[in-house]
């Protein structure tokens, strides 16, 4: 990873987001961009250009003054940084923009979840649409997390799946290397609840079969990425609830996840796993994209 693109939110006290990309900056020798956003409405000023542009260039200079302070006590002198302050409603649009123009190993910001328990409409677009992978940070996690957890579907041989399978524990690898730590595997054995209830099909017996079947593949994964085979985990159970609990279990540090990055209707109605995810997740997150 050669440079992280770190958003900074000025609603929060703490930046878990700066403290993030610091520690994987020291940890991989990777530069910073790290980007604050201010937007006003400025209806209520006179409608003279000349004076909304010195007002928005005042509030430009504020955030800018409010980024430095918060760099300064991050104590981060000692790495290459980036840092500026973006006029810019729609923070999505313009990381996405970003993102095309530069190589960007990934965008780090903390995961907002608003009065709903869901995340904010921001998180959503940045999972769904932007070509980096994306890095929400749990301002709030488990204490003494440690192994980095990669969600993937081997039920699939479709070339699409396995590539966005090799991304994903790439990525996972990559980052238990650096941050000296564990890598483990997660498999969700999705099973149809309807046939189970209607007695049409022995759940538990079809799970062993299946994961029976899955055995070659996992020995290739553990030889291929030095994984012990006690660090895979085959759960059955729908993934948005088998990721976060095997996350949980093992008090995982990071989860890595692949995204299809549905957007329009299907996103609404159907939603991808790595958000269903997101609302049951207790720690950090990497949503990874199939390759282009």
């Amino acid at each position: 990873m050669t440079k992280f693109l770190i958003i900074m939110d000025p609603k929060h006290k703490h930046q878990t987001a700066l403290g993030r990309g610091i520690e994987l900056a020291r940890a991989t020798g990777a530069d910073l961009e790290v980007v604050a956003f201010v937007h006003e409405y400025l209806d209520a000023l006179p409608a003279d250009p000349a004076v909304q542009t010195t007002a928005k260039q005042a509030l430009i200079e504020h955030r800018q003054q409010w980024l430095e302070q918060m760099l300064a006590l991050a104590d981060c002198g000692d790495l290459k940084i980036n840092a500026y302050t973006v006029w810019e409603k729609h923070i999505h649009q313009w990381v996405s923009a970003r993102c095309q123009q530069d190589t960007i190993n990934a965008v780090v910001k903390t995961g907002n979840r608003s009065e709903t328990f869901l995340y904010t409409p921001t998180d959503w677009h940045l999972v769904r649409e932007c070509p980096a992978p994306i890095m929400l940070v749990a301002a709030n996690k488990w204490n003494k997390a440690h192994p980095i957890l990669a969600a993937v579907d081997l039920s699939s041989d479709k070339p699409v799946k396995k590539a966005l399978n090799n991304r994903i524990i790439d990525q996972a690898w990559h980052l238990a290397n650096v941050m000296s730590t564990d890598l483990h595997l997660v498999h969700a054995l999705h099973t149809s609840v309807v046939l189970a209830d209607l007695d049409i099909i022995d759940p538990i017996a079809q799970a062993r079969k299946r994961e029976e079947s899955l055995k070659p593949k996992i020995e290739h994964l553990c030889h291929t990425w030095q994984i012990k085979p006690e660090h895979v985990h085959i759960v059955s159970g729908p993934a948005q609830k088998v990721i976060p609990s095997v996350a949980n279990k093992i008090k995982a540090d990071m989860v890595v996840i692949g995204t299809t990055g549905k957007t329009g209707l299907a996103a609404k109605v159907i939603g991808n796993t790595a958000e269903k995810v997101l609302t049951h997740l207790r720690t950090d997150l990497l949503a990874v994209k199939p390759a282009e």
